[in-house]
């Protein structure tokens, strides 16, 4: 007797299909993603190819739309779950009698997110905030400060911090710092001479370049900031893992005290980072990548202040 358990046959249903390279169809509207026992090719034996039995009448069903480089049935609940969320929005943020305090708050923001003529009229005025507060650092000594306000606000500079189990005792959570700050992907991004990857480089500068030119500063000058920005970057990256490494466990994992940390990179002040950012008190922690700390804390070092004012800057911009 062949036996297939229904959970089988229902996660087969809804993992994304082999990806189809040809063809284009529209998304699917949420009515019309469901799961369906019809879509399994009964003329195929589930015990030769149970995949090709699952998936392969949906595959021929659905070919890759022309937006997108793969297409799958998570793809389809994703875009559902977007259909559903969006008509609760708008209908939120439709101002009718009987709103509730809560569809009221959702409904404006969303509505204000939205409003493209005043998000155009203001500009980059929502940003004087963060622009003022970087203005006023005087000297890199302030750079814990600010990377931790940046931080608070989810824009992510020089290195991340967060929390995680601890690899060697599965029932702890403790604090971690890795690598971060960088605007490309992967630190090969930053290094790799294939042509492709030269490209990549130069059409970074100039997006950085232009981002800085929308700030109001004249092509010259954001033309040399963007250089400032990428050689900031490029040198962090090299502190920094690449995706096969991250992928082993000792590599990430590196438990040391404090002290230990400061060691590491002594001119940025962590306690008033972590006081910042509402940290718990804690006397040890995971540094993934020590060497890319030490990295950081060279890096510091050879920039002056008003690069540094110049990478914040352009990190506040793309957030």
């Amino acid at each position: 007797m062949r036996f297939f358990p229904k959970l089988l046959v229902v996660c087969a249903l809804l993992v994304p299909a082999m990806w189809s390279q040809t063809g284009a169809s529209a998304p699917k509207k949420p009515s019309e993603v469901r799961f369906s026992p019809d879509m399994l090719d009964k003329s195929i034996d589930p015990c030769n190819d149970f995949y090709a039995y699952a998936c392969s009448k949906w595959q021929a069903q659905n070919p890759v739309p022309a937006d997108r480089p793969t297409w799958g049935r998570f793809n389809e609940l994703q875009e559902r779950g977007e259909y559903i969320v969006r008509d609760i929005l708008e209908k939120a943020a439709a101002k009718t009698d009987g709103r509730t305090p809560y569809e009221q708050k959702i409904g404006d923001y969303y509505a204000s997110c939205m409003d493209e003529s005043a998000i155009e009229k203001a500009g980059a005025k929502p940003l004087d905030h963060d622009f003022q507060s970087i203005d006023g650092l005087k000297s890199k000594s302030d750079l814990s400060k600010e990377a931790m306000r940046l931080h608070r606000e989810g824009t992510d500079v020089l290195f991340s911090f967060g929390s995680g189990s601890d690899f060697k005792n599965a029932s702890q959570i403790i604090a971690e710092v890795d690598q971060g700050g960088l605007g490309l992907p992967d630190r090969d991004y930053y290094f790799k001479d294939d042509p492709k990857s030269v490209e990549l480089r130069q059409k970074y500068v100039e997006h950085v370049q232009k981002m800085f030119e929308l700030l109001g500063d004249a092509p010259a000058k954001a033309t040399a900031e963007a250089k400032v920005v990428m050689d900031i970057e490029t040198g962090l990256a090299k502190g920094a893992l690449d995706q096969t490494s991250r992928r082993d466990p000792q590599k990430i994992y590196h438990k040391l005290s404090n002290q230990e940390l400061v060691a590491l990179s002594p001119s940025f002040n962590w306690n008033v980072y972590f006081d910042g950012v509402g940290a718990p008190k804690f006397d040890s922690l995971n540094v993934a990548e020590p060497d890319f700390v030490k990295q950081m804390q060279t890096v510091v070092d050879a920039h002056s202040l008003d690069d540094w004012k110049n990478l914040l800057t352009v990190a506040c911009g793309a957030r």
